[in-house]
């Protein structure tokens, strides 16, 4: 996943401002077989079975890895939001899906856009996102303590309860 702190690559989620509670989802960067799955078409655009919706909602939550999540008062870590993620993507509809497939570029960027702002929507509507200071991706083994720093002790101490 891209974030903002830039911490990998491929991922299609990018979070740009948080104070305005902005993410932008970027569908692009998925492979086209990703896409193909989440759309259910095989390599030949012929209609398959949909597969590879959890692999794609993990790859999505893991870009908030330098993120606290907040669902109302409860502080989560990225993990957490995988299965409101996973729901998310099989809300989308299956029209919509194939068309981010389609050979017309722009039907295709069209039906990414819609996709990522319905993603985004979804994401901002349930939780709010505080970038940690001092942390990247690539050091998210120091999320406690980052969280710890940045909200206090008793702001983790009373989501665990």
């Amino acid at each position: 996943m891209r974030t903002a702190l830039r911490g990998g690559e491929g991922a299609p989620c990018e979070h740009l401002n948080m104070k305005s509670t902005e993410i932008a989802v970027d569908l692009a960067v998925l492979k086209p077989f990703e896409r193909q799955a989440f759309a259910g078409l095989d390599q030949y655009g012929r209609k398959v079975e949909v597969r590879g919706i959890q692999q794609l909602a993990v790859k999505m939550a893991e870009s908030f890895q330098a993120y606290a999540i907040f669902d109302r008062d409860q502080v989560l870590r990225y993990p957490a939001i995988t299965p409101f993620t996973t729901r998310t993507l099989y809300t989308i509809p299956i029209e919509l899906r194939r068309e981010a497939c389609d050979r017309d570029r722009l039907k295709e960027s069209d039906a990414r856009d819609r996709m990522a702002q319905l993603i985004s929507g979804a994401l901002i509507k349930r939780y709010r996102f505080e970038p940690l200071k001092h942390i990247g991706t690539s050091c998210h083994v120091n999320w406690n303590a980052a969280f710890e720093a940045q909200f206090g002790s008793q702001a983790g101490k009373k989501s665990a309860g």
